[in-house]
């Protein structure tokens, strides 16, 4: 069984890498000459303290409001194989770690940091941060398929997260909040299937 889930959690943070070096593609593609000034502006150090802090607010926040609606509305995740697939990692070894830390470097470096951050000197905010969140709920569709309102509480965190990075400059307090908002679902997760 230890062997099974290591290989599985090895496969994620494939896919998390695969996320990564797409970002980095596209990054080199449109910013040839800048490629790294534009990924040091990222993860600028300056208020690191101060992002990552209002990072770990927010995703409290996130998981506490999406906590509430899931109890309220009694809505449960679909019964499919990527939650299957889900409650499977976050019972191994390192499971909730992968989700929380893997999710939350990964996607927010290609989806905020380089696809946002490509193009919000260019074209509008409000349109940046409405097609950011729909293709970052776009990812999330196989996830949450039949579920509606999953899909609109991963487009409003999309525009959370966009906002995030809009405010703050660099991906600290986005990648906080993504992690401990898995972290804490996760936990939930983990504890209510055992």
């Amino acid at each position: 069984m230890e062997t099974t889930n290591a290989r599985l959690l090895t496969a994620v943070w494939q896919g998390f890498g695969f996320m990564v070096l797409a970002g980095l593609l596209v990054t080199i593609i449109f910013r040839w000459g800048e490629v790294l000034p534009f990924l040091a502006g990222l993860f600028h150090p300056e208020f690191f303290t101060r992002d990552v802090l209002i990072g770990l607010g927010s995703g409290v926040l996130m998981a506490l409001v999406v906590t509430i609606i899931m109890k309220v509305t009694n809505i449960d995740l679909p019964d499919n194989d990527l939650t299957r697939l889900l409650k499977k990692i976050i019972r191994a070894r390192g499971g909730i770690v992968t989700i929380a830390l893997g999710a939350g470097v990964a996607e927010e470096f290609l989806f905020r940091g380089v696809l946002m951050g490509l193009v919000i000197d260019e074209w509008n905010t409000a349109l940046v941060l409405v097609l950011n969140a729909l293709v970052f709920t776009a990812l999330h569709v196989p996830q949450y398929k039949g579920k509606m309102l999953m899909h609109i509480v991963v487009f409003v965190m999309g525009i959370w997260l966009g906002a995030l990075f809009l405010l703050n400059h660099t991906l600290w307090a986005p990648i906080a909040a993504h992690a401990l908002y898995n972290a804490i679902l996760g936990w939930q997760m983990r504890r209510e299937t055992d």
